[in-house]
């Protein structure tokens, strides 16, 4: 190893040390799915999370086509339930509600797990459902998948074609419930004439907990220019996601993951981009062939990046990050302390 390599390691160490913030990762459906075995977190997930120095992770409930409707609500039950039981088992991670939990699980050098919801199928159409998952640990909704829900209407992974109608009138309880609360409401996956009304309904910073660019993707599913500005404008955050990040695979590459973040820096400055990996490969791997079949018609072929496939691969960013020029400061941002900002001001 030169000198170099040497010295941009024990940088990496050093922006890494203070933990590294990823606000979206699909655990609870791996939990739910392992719901027979003990130990999975630790087993399965501690190792990758220590290699890539993760401090802070949203941990979405998220309920498959094949369990609604009638078994929603259950799902996603059972999946907090199996999470709680697992953190139970280890002195490792800790289920944050607040900021200061956030704080105190990190000076404790836990990994704080803060429960999100990606579409509220789970809900029904019962507001006071929300209620309950917010005393559970709920801190972050998204109201729609890909699909349509009593909430709204997801954008679809095509240039357009997305339902032109907005929220219903559920969905536009549950944006100002989460409001009132103190649960972030997260623009990721919403059409877009859902995120003009919650634009329209909100006064405090929005979050997209994964996206990508529409400028080197455009499908609806992603972000556009305009509304990267709307949500800096509200002082908000962008997680920049790892899976679409572009219709070829030749070019879903690390680079290429950069020059998203890059985009969103040009559009709203350093303070309104984050991480949100989405690292699902691990996922796909253990579906069937006819059933990733079936979501590559439904949605889309998902190309990971080989080099940042799981969390263990973090630590390929920030080198990435560097190599393009960004200071410490910057870095630190982008792994960490915009989301923080977030949650210290809305948790």
């Amino acid at each position: 190893m030169t000198l170099t390599k040497k010295s941009i390691e024990e940088r990496i160490d050093r922006l890494h040390a203070a933990g590294i913030v990823d606000f979206h990762f699909d655990l609870l459906i791996d939990l739910y799915q392992k719901r027979d075995r003990h130990g999975v977190l630790v087993s399965h997930f501690l190792r990758e999370f220590e290699a890539g120095g993760i401090g802070v992770l949203g941990v979405a409930i998220y309920v498959e086509d094949r369990y609604l409707p009638e078994m929603g609500l259950r799902v996603a039950l059972d999946q907090v339930a199996r999470l709680h039981a697992e953190v139970e088992q280890t002195n490792r991670f800790a289920v944050c509600k607040t900021f200061p939990e956030i704080e105190q699980a990190r000076a404790a050098s836990k990994i704080a797990l803060v429960i999100t919801m990606e579409g509220v199928e789970p809900l029904g159409e019962d507001l006071n459902l929300l209620r309950a998952f917010y005393e559970l640990g709920l801190r972050s909704v998204g109201l729609t998948h890909a699909r349509r829900n009593a909430a709204g209407s997801g954008g679809i992974f095509k240039p357009s074609g997305s339902p032109r109608d907005g929220l219903t009138n559920f969905g536009r309880d549950v944006v100002r419930e989460c409001e009132r609360l103190g649960i972030l409401i997260d623009l990721a996956h919403i059409n877009p004439k859902g995120f003009e009304d919650i634009i329209e309904l909100t006064s405090k910073p929005l979050i997209v907990s994964h996206t990508n660019v529409r400028k080197f993707y455009d499908i609806e599913r992603n972000i556009s220019d305009e509304q990267i500005k709307i949500v800096g404008r509200r002082g908000g955050v962008i997680g920049v996601n790892a899976i679409l990040v572009s219709p070829d695979p030749e070019t879903s590459t690390l680079d290429h993951y950069v020059d998203h973040i890059e985009h969103v820096i040009s559009l709203i400055g350093i303070d309104g981009v984050g991480i949100g990996f989405d690292f699902c490969e691990y996922l796909f791997e253990q579906l069937p062939q006819k059933v990733r079949t079936e979501l590559a018609a439904k949605l889309t072929t998902p190309h990971f990046i080989p080099d940042l496939t799981n969390h263990s691969h973090a630590r390929n960013l920030t080198r990435k990050l560097i190599e393009r020029g960004f200071s410490d400061e910057q870095i630190g941002k982008i792994l960490r302390d915009n989301w923080l900002r977030i949650f210290k001001e809305i948790l």
